[in-house]
């Protein structure tokens, strides 16, 4: 590597949140961010900050949270890997490192992730405290199962989160799955899938499906708490210690600048005629001759046509034909991402 050239490093990292304030950097020093600010930092020589894929709260776990840090260190993905776990606690372990390039961004480029929710429903057990609510009550599942119909799908959760509407007027948001696993060790796993969560959301929702299976509340009152959309609304709060940050699913971008993105096409997006999106997904995947991109505006948010890769080169198609000539240009810049191994830590 050349002298200051700098590096981008995607890092997947597990945690037992129980001694944390959370992920975010707090004023106590105690927050999972700051822990591995620290031994990044211990071994550059100097402060590195490291941008996460989101927040999770205190409390809260993960098996598979993602960040990122850029660095002019001259070490390897592998090398990384072993220099950031021995500046670690026992309950904070790097799981993968990989070097990617910097059309990455382990907040912005997230395409999905999934967060379970563990409930431990037999005698309380000390050895899952740490991952699994220990819940003192029968619960009947077929009514959680039929309370959290109400919430897969995009909904306003105002009433279901605790950010403030005078700091995140647009608290709509778009939860793609809520599947429930009965596991042999007594443990009721909830995931929840979704390209982002407001704060407690993911516990609050939890809280009021726990309220459903204890016979509390009907199913049907989780349809109407969602739909008052109000932060005057009673919910309750799951224990964070049964919430884990399970997985984070990026997309690929293939080019950027201050107007438009050329990245995979998501479920929200326009999608070209003949095409499938789960075609669409693979063909990036596999990096397939004549795979294709969608072309994102970054001021309104819409796709404004799409480009196809082949080894011929690019092929641009603008639903805009004032805009042809802006994303063709973006589209010269197009580069293949590294293809560097990825170096997986034994689990």
């Amino acid at each position: 590597m050349a002298v200051g050239e700098i590096k981008r490093f995607k890092c997947t990292v597990s945690y037992i949140g129980r001694t944390y304030s959370g992920w975010q950097s707090q004023k106590r020093g105690d927050s999972v961010q700051e822990a591995l600010e620290a031994a990044v930092s211990s071994v550059t020589g100097t402060y590195t900050k490291i941008t996460g894929s989101g927040r999770t709260d205190a409390g809260v776990s993960a098996r598979g949270q993602v960040f990122h840090f850029d660095t002019d260190k001259d070490l390897t993905a592998a090398r990384w890997y072993g220099a950031l776990n021995s500046h670690l606690p026992d309950d904070i372990r790097i799981m993968e490192t990989e070097e990617v390039d910097d059309l990455f961004h382990a907040r912005y480029n997230v395409r999905k992730k999934q967060y379970d929710y563990r409930i431990h429903t037999g005698q309380y057990d000390v050895f899952s405290r740490e991952y699994a609510y220990q819940c003192p009550y029968a619960l009947d599942i077929e009514k959680m199962k039929e309370a959290s119909r109400y919430l897969i799908g995009t909904h306003d959760f105002t009433s279901f989160n605790s950010n403030p509407l005078s700091e995140m007027p647009d608290q709509v948001r778009t939860v793609s799955g809520i599947v429930f696993h009965e596991e042999e060790n007594g443990i009721l796993r909830i995931s929840f899938t979704g390209k982002g969560f407001l704060r407690y959301m993911v516990r609050m929702m939890c809280g009021s499906l726990l309220e459903a299976g204890r016979g509390r509340i009907e199913p049907l009152r989780v349809k109407e708490i969602l739909e008052m959309r109000s932060k005057d609304i009673s919910t309750r709060n799951a224990p964070a210690c049964g919430l884990t940050l399970t997985w984070v699913d990026y997309y690929d971008v293939a080019a950027k600048d201050s107007l438009f993105i050329i990245r995979e096409f998501l479920e929200a997006d326009e999608i070209p005629e003949g095409h499938e999106l789960k075609d669409l997904e693979e063909g990036v995947k596999e990096r397939k001759d004549g795979r294709i991109y969608a072309v994102w505006d970054r001021q309104d948010h819409s796709v404004k046509g799409f480009c196809s890769l082949s080894q011929g080169g690019v092929s641009v198609h603008s639903y805009d034909d004032a805009l042809y000539e802006q994303i063709r240009s973006l589209a010269d810049d197009i580069r293949e991402p590294l293809h560097n191994d990825i170096f997986t830590g034994k689990r």
